[in-house]
């Protein structure tokens, strides 16, 4: 019998770690999806880009989590739940960046990246390679704009394509991992305790906090601190919890 019903696992830096490792994960979600456990994909991904690696090594998963908990999708791709920025709200935020220089500014739907035209947002993604200014841009967002959105960035350690940059996303302050995690043992009528969830990265501390869940021993110091265990890889992970 399974110790947990559901695992809410991130992409990067978790089940995605290096080549050698992915095989071993992918078999394993397999067997534990096979077992009858369900497996859910949790990722600041956009839709499209965490269906392309997907589709590339043939994850099982049941849900998908986008967007750092702004939309949730089922295996047959039909949108269950989304929080999304008011538009009045992200024209304030864009007026913020505009004070900023050396910055990107990225605008996701709850697809991929798109061109912005005043419509609701599912993501706000903002890129520059200066360390203390992705800081100053978190802690200014999450004060200056805390009652609609939240912010939090991804430093280098995490497994981007390119670790030159650092990258803040925004999402609605009732998005976020945890939010969707909530909302989909809701839906499925799943209790807490036979949750789980697995991360690496400063997205991930709230889930795996909540949850009394697991990291990486490649993870942020933050997202160690909080968890419960700290295992080499995700396949590890389901061999626990599946004794």
């Amino acid at each position: 019998m399974l110790k947990k019903q559901i695992v809410f696992s991130d992409y990067d830096g978790t089940i995605y770690i290096t080549e050698e490792n992915m095989c071993k994960n992918v078999k394993a979600i397999e067997e534990y999806i096979n077992n009858g456990g369900k497996f859910v994909i949790v990722t600041g991904r956009s839709k499209t880009s965490v269906s392309n690696v997907i589709k590339q090594y043939n994850i099982l998963y049941d849900y998908i989590i986008s967007n750092n908990g702004a939309v949730i999708f089922n295996k047959n791709n039909e949108k269950i739940y989304e929080q999304s920025i008011n538009p009045q709200i992200s024209n304030k935020i864009i007026d913020y960046l505009k004070t900023k220089e050396n910055i990107e500014v990225f605008f996701y739907d709850d697809e991929d990246k798109v061109e912005y035209k005043n419509q609701e947002l599912l993501k706000i993604r903002i890129r520059t390679s200066n360390y203390e200014l992705a800081q100053t841009i978190e802690d200014e967002i999450n004060d200056i704009f805390k009652e609609h959105v939240k912010a939090h960035s991804a430093f280098p350690g995490m497994y981007y394509d390119n670790h030159d940059f650092v990258i803040v996303d925004v999402v609605s302050k009732d998005a976020g991992k945890d939010n969707a995690i909530k909302k989909l043992i809701e839906i499925l009528k799943i209790d807490k305790k036979y949750v789980a969830t697995i991360g690496d990265g400063r997205n991930d501390i709230s889930m795996i906090k909540e949850y009394n869940g697991f990291s990486m021993i490649t993870a942020e110091k933050g997202a160690k601190e909080v968890a419960s265990m700290i295992f080499e890889n995700v396949a590890d992970v389901l061999d626990y919890i599946s004794k």
